[in-house]
């Protein structure tokens, strides 16, 4: 069943992350990431100051580009806050220029009573931003350098976003393979540790929500790892088992050891973090997965959005057996139950809100790259008798894609790689 556009926004540069304010009372404000590659020849139009937008960081006067063939590409982005009113309707609250953005998340303790925003972006900054809560914009708290400025910052996660009694830490994907450990010092944040832990680009990291001393990563080397963070020297468990890089990874919220990760092969699997080796259950969903999302809400835990980049946004409905972690039951499975198919480009960027439900359902934003789209919809409470279907994890046609590398389609996965990265990327796919 396909959903429906309630609200279309032309987020001009292309959109790659959504992420909504988890707060009570702010839970109407989201945030959308853009990412604009701007070419010398471009340069000339793209300085021109706009007097409606914010300018934040304090290096963004140097990003100013003049025209001339010896000046190099640059990667632009803008920060763009919406408000949603009761029915549905959207309000652009404030337009920040930054570096080219390439996640967002929000922190999961206030600040002096204000949400903060974490920003990843392409000069390899994270970004903090507190929501100030009268004007319902922006403040920038701390630029973080967690690497150079030829550096991108792929990803972020917050350490505590269950467990408030945890120490608050940051951990962050960089381009060059490394992953970084962020925490709060007297003044101001600071890398704690860095350490190379892929062979080429990890596409995510992030904690596990259940252990703020254990962090996986996701990468372009097609393999899903686990560390703990207080010992980084090695891994503690590698998984070679994916036919093209990893691209993202979710812990559920509402069942400890449950893990979702998504890939370049267009699999959404599903694993025990107590045995990590073989998914409990594996869904092909399409197109290449950025990005998951458990449903916020206990009642619909069994509920996965995704967006599947070539293949539009997917909801998928875990069977009871899968969310329970019932390996020994015969229905493990899910299913694809909704799609949403108004985007005309990559499907990327996508969060469920955490508003009270409508009759309608949930609201969802989602957003795509090459066609700077972002999209409102909703889903209703899935609650019919689910099909499921039946995996056995011994069957080895359970994945659509063959289990060799090589005979991907190379030439379309490294098309979604050189969104982010330009560097010699058809050597590392050819070098698989």
């Amino acid at each position: 069943m396909q959903a429906k556009s309630i609200a279309y926004v032309d987020t001009v540069y292309s959109a790659d992350s959504i992420e909504w304010c988890p707060f009570e009372g702010y839970q109407d404000i989201f945030v959308c990431g853009t990412y604009q590659i701007i070419k010398p020849e471009d340069a000339e139009q793209a300085a021109v100051p706009d007097p409606s937008v914010d300018v934040m960081h304090e290096d963004s006067e140097e990003e100013e580009i003049e025209a001339g063939p010896s000046k190099p590409t640059q990667r632009k982005g803008r920060l763009l806050v919406y408000q949603v009113a009761e029915d549905d309707s959207l309000t652009e609250i404030q337009r920040i220029e930054t570096p080219a953005i390439l996640d967002t998340k929000w922190s999961p303790e206030l600040n002096q009573g204000r949400p903060v925003l974490g920003v990843a972006d392409a000069k390899g900054h994270i970004a903090l931003n507190a929501l100030n809560s009268e004007t319902r914009r922006l403040e920038l708290l701390q630029q973080i350098n967690v690497d150079d400025d030829t550096i991108l910052c792929l990803s972020l996660d917050w350490s505590n976003r269950l467990d408030s009694s945890a120490a608050t830490s940051i951990i962050a994907s960089l381009s060059n393979g490394n992953l970084a450990h962020v925490i709060p010092a007297p003044t101001g944040w600071e890398v704690d540790s860095t350490w190379k832990a892929h062979d080429f680009e990890p596409w995510i990291t992030s904690f596990d929500c259940w252990d703020a001393n254990t962090v996986w990563s996701g990468g372009d080397d097609c393999k899903l790892k686990r560390w703990d963070i207080r010992e980084t020297f090695r891994p503690t468990f590698v998984n070679k088992n994916f036919d093209a890089g990893v691209t993202t990874i979710t812990s559920s919220p509402h069942t400890e050891h449950l893990l979702a990760v998504g890939s370049y092969d267009e699999n959404l699997r599903i694993f025990d973090t107590r045995s990590p080796k073989e998914p409990i259950t594996t869904i092909h969903l399409g197109g290449g997965i950025w990005r998951t999302r458990f449903h916020p809400s206990p009642q619909r835990k069994n509920e996965i959005l995704n967006g599947c980049m070539h293949d539009n946004f997917k909801i998928v409905k875990l069977s009871d057996c899968t969310i329970d972690l019932n390996v020994d039951a015969n229905e493990q499975g899910g299913e694809i139950v909704r799609t949403f198919e108004a985007h005309e480009s990559l499907a990327y960027g996508c969060d469920w809100s955490r508003l009270p439900d409508s009759e309608e359902g949930t609201l969802i934003a989602s957003c795509s790259f090459y066609d700077h789209a972002m999209h409102l919809w909703r889903v209703d409470p899935l609650s019919a008798e689910l099909q499921i279907r039946v995996v056995d994890r011994n069957d080895t046609q359970r994945l659509t894609i063959t289990s060799t590398k090589r005979n991907i389609n190379m030439h379309e996965h490294v098309a979604q790689r050189c969104t982010f990265c330009s560097m010699n990327e058809y050597k590392h796919a050819r070098a698989r």
